[in-house]
């Protein structure tokens, strides 16, 4: 069976990005932060690749930047008009029709692991069970979504995004269509208090890629005071 990865990114220059940080550490640091981040996420994509029959996809949020040089290194998609709800199921079904699972995840939560998506692979790789995988973020959303089965248009348009309990909604909605896998809570980055947690988070990988080392050399070590 094969399946697809897709990053969820936004292009700099052209839609904003990491609005909260840029409003403490300014817009440059903010986009700097994005690209560095979608950086570490892509390798780890591209190291589950390596690994298992599964493609990686950026999921681009402007139609003109599907050629841009800073989404260079994969294929890419884009993820169409509307609500993030809507450009998600945009997504997921145009890579359902093409591969036997997907999975969707987001550029900023740069400590997700080859292992981890790896474990998420295995279980949406089966035939003849509806199976699906959802990984929360300390925030009350989710940093990874994956199924090997339609998924209502509705459903995903249902739910508040960017709420206290936006992964609560999703997560009950997607739990009657299918056998679940939770995944490791994991933090994203929305504050500039995020940034230590992330930090550390990266430090104790055991093994890291040298895009997520790059990732604390060049944002979280510059982080000042």
């Amino acid at each position: 069976m094969s399946g697809a990865i897709a990053v969820f990114v936004k292009t700099p220059g052209l839609s904003p990005v990491k609005t909260r940080l840029a409003a403490t550490l300014g817009k440059e640091a903010a986009e700097a932060f994005h690209l560095v981040s979608s950086q570490s996420v892509s390798s780890v994509a591209q190291s589950l690749s390596l690994q298992a029959d599964v493609k990686s996809y950026y999921a681009v949020a402007e139609e003109s930047a599907l050629n841009h040089h800073y989404w260079d290194d994969m294929p890419c998609l884009w993820q169409g008009e509307g609500g993030l709800g809507g450009r998600m199921a945009h997504i997921y079904q145009t890579l359902l029709s093409e591969h036997d699972f997907v999975i969707l995840v987001g550029a900023d939560i740069p400590q997700m692991t080859p292992t981890e998506l790896l474990n998420a692979a295995s279980w949406l790789c089966h035939e003849d069970q509806a199976r699906l995988v959802f990984g929360p973020s300390v925030d009350g959303g989710f940093w990874v979504f994956g199924g090997n089965c339609p998924v209502p248009h509705s459903l995903w348009t249902d739910v508040v995004y960017s709420a206290a309990d936006t992964g609560t909604q999703f997560f009950n909605k997607i739990e009657r269509l299918g056998e679940l896998k939770a995944l490791a809570l994991l933090q994203d980055v929305d504050e500039v208090s995020d940034l230590l947690p992330l930090r550390d988070a990266l430090l104790n990988l055991p093994e890291p890629l040298p895009e997520q080392y790059e990732f604390i050399e060049t944002i979280l070590s510059a982080r000042k005071p």
